[in-house]
């Protein structure tokens, strides 16, 4: 129980820094993402790049039987966006990509998740604004 409450904690951290960058468009640090990338990779099961050849659908399936589904459901959420954000033009589908994944996965986070975030529903309607 503690090692569980102990990871939600984690995401949330995570999740809420990854947020707060993305709505107020600030760029995160090479060594930043370097901490942030190992700290998901642990919690995910998965580097933060393998994230880019992933579809949303997948990685509902990869968590579905996992206690902290909507965490990492939602944390996977946040690092496509980051990612997405943090690429150039050059790259605009694979950016585009990475952004309706992100979208769909906060929206299945947000419609059948157990729990609300403001930052959370902020977040989608700028996605979608």
């Amino acid at each position: 129980m503690i090692k569980q409450d102990y990871l939600l904690r984690m995401i949330q951290e995570i999740i809420t820094l990854l947020v707060n960058a993305l709505l107020n468009r600030q760029k995160i640090r090479k060594e930043s993402w370097v901490e942030y990338d190992d700290i998901t990779r642990q919690i995910l099961g998965v580097p933060s790049e393998n994230l880019v050849d992933m579809s949303a659908d997948e990685i509902i399936d990869r968590y579905k039987d996992d206690p902290n589904q909507m965490g990492k459901t939602e944390l996977a959420a946040v690092t496509m966006l980051k990612i997405s954000d943090e690429m150039g033009d050059e790259q605009l589908v694979l950016k585009s990509k990475l952004k309706q994944d992100g979208l769909a996965l906060l929206e299945y986070v947000q419609t059948k998740g157990d729990t609300f975030s403001i930052q959370r529903v902020v977040l989608i309607a700028q996605l979608k604004g």
